[in-house]
């Protein structure tokens, strides 16, 4: 049980990361009345460079990611599923199975009872 709560706990973690960094550059960084505050603080903090890009992102980048990720993982399920039916093998055929032996069970001869037509007694 050990490796699910770690892949869960992972998961949470990296989940909360992403809604605060989305939350950061879509909604802190592009608010008309503090986002340039934001900007300004965050530009000061962080010297020019990759740290800079990666903390003060452009809107489009954060709209263009989760689309590419989204296609990525379209494309990558259809090339699984490609590749499932290229690998497996074929099923055997059928026509080696005999139908007729199992839709026949073995019936027991029913025993016909002797139908009299004479009217019973002590009946109405």
């Amino acid at each position: 049980m050990g490796k699910e709560k770690g892949f869960g706990a992972l998961i949470l973690i990296l989940a909360f990361l992403v809604l605060i960094y989305y939350t950061w550059g879509l909604v802190i960084l592009q608010n008309p009345w503090f986002g340039p505050a934001a900007t300004s603080w965050a530009y000061g903090l962080f010297p020019p460079g990759i740290l800079r890009d990666i903390f003060v992102p452009d809107w489009r980048f954060l709209v263009m990611l989760p689309i590419w990720l989204a296609v990525v993982l379209i494309a990558v399920i259809g090339m699984w599923i490609g590749w499932t039916m290229v690998t497996t093998p074929a099923p055997e055929p059928l026509e080696d199975f005999d139908f007729e032996e199992e839709k026949k069970p073995e019936a027991k001869p029913e025993e016909k009872k002797p139908e009299s037509k004479a009217p019973q007694k002590g009946k109405s």
